[in-house]
């Protein structure tokens, strides 16, 4: 028997010493020419953030760490439909960006299923779900933007609510019609919470819903498909501010040739948390595992930070952050009433959409 043992022993030191004396916990191994060999599951990946080239880059990034990854991307409002609606025979596995709104829903509706990733104490406080739904990995700051070289900061507005309020900015800033996007109904959340009553509509007292219709009748209505920067950018534009998320500043500067304000009201700037989950049902459970704790990580956050300008959640990886995120860092962030937003939101858009659009 010791000798029968013994041959065992022999005939698995080689394949012992191949795998560089110890098991592999990520189902990836290393080749010889430095490329990381994955497990050859594919995975698909729903998100609202896949804009400005994420999309091609985690593609492109994730196959060097031996990832096969399908990118889906959609607004954040058009991402929680689909889940919802795919929630019996899920096609994602995994889902990432979104919002606190959103991903209080997708609970609700039994889409995520928990899972505690591995850089999950690198998070800073109070961000990650304490059921362990979905962690965070991405700050983001939703701004009022302006260009610098066509407006002064001594002439630009101090509010949201100055925009409709003082005629000088009249027809000169942009109100978004694209209500299913993350970003507006951020916006649309900071303006009606200030105005939240009980016994309103919908949570919003009459003056709030007033102030509503009259940043629409002010301001000028989004065009589908053209970015904001190409409006603010151009001197023969009579459209100079409007909003922005702020890891798309950076980027927009280069490309337009802006140099962006932003404003800072006194109640401070909406802050949104994205965070990324695993779908309940997934069918590639170990692999979606594996991204999660790979995406997340700090070495990848930072990476993700550098090329697109974010402000990571991961304490090591904000390390990384550029000047202009750990200015970000430090602005004062509104006081919402995420509750009350995540409950009304939906019907806020729908009667926006009826009322106020044309």
């Amino acid at each position: 028997m010791k000798k029968f043992i013994f041959v065992l022993l022999i005939l698995a030191l080689p394949v012992f010493l191949m795998a560089g004396g110890k098991a592999s916990t990520s189902g990836a191994a290393q080749s010889a020419s430095g490329a990381v060999q994955g497990t050859g599951v594919r995975i698909t990946v729903y998100s609202n953030s896949f804009t400005d080239g994420r999309a091609e880059w985690l593609e492109e990034r994730g196959a060097k760490d031996g990832f096969r990854i399908q990118t889906l991307s959609a607004g954040a409002a058009d991402t929680q439909n689909r889940l919802i609606a795919e929630k019996n025979a899920p096609v994602a596995d995994v889902t990432f960006g979104l919002n606190a709104i959103i991903w209080e829903t997708l609970i609700a509706q039994n889409v995520l299923t928990p899972y505690v990733p591995v850089w999950a104490n690198e998070i800073s406080p109070g961000l990650n779900n304490p059921r362990g739904y979905y962690h965070a990995i991405v700050k983001q700051a939703i701004l009022l933007v302006y260009d610098k070289k066509q407006i002064s900061q001594a002439d630009a507005p101090k509010d949201w609510l100055d925009l409709w309020k003082d005629q000088k900015y009249w027809g000169r800033y942009e109100s978004t019609h694209n209500l299913q996007s993350g970003t507006p109904r951020v916006v649309l959340a900071g303006i009606l919470s200030r105005f939240a009553s009980p016994s309103g509509d919908l949570g919003i007292s009459d003056e709030g819903w007033r102030e509503l219709a009259t940043y629409y009748q002010r301001g000028k209505i989004s065009e589908t498909g053209v970015d904001l920067y190409v409006k603010i950018s151009d001197p023969a534009s009579t459209v100079v501010m409007g909003q922005m998320w702020s890891s798309g500043i950076d980027d927009r500067d280069r490309q337009y040739g802006t140099d962006t304000g932003y404003v800072v009201p006194a109640v401070g700037v909406p802050f949104v948390v994205e965070g990324i989950a695993i779908v309940n049902g997934t069918k590639n459970m170990d692999e979606a595992k594996r991204f999660v704790d790979w995406f997340g990580s700090a070495q990848i956050q930072a990476e993700w930070a550098e090329r697109f300008s974010t402000l990571p959640a991961n304490m090591k990886a904000a390390e990384k952050a550029n000047a202009f995120n750990r200015v970000i860092a430090n602005l004062p962030a509104q006081n919402i009433d995420w509750e009350l937003v995540a409950k009304n939101i939906d019907k806020w858009c729908e009667k926006i959409q009826l009322t106020y659009l044309p």
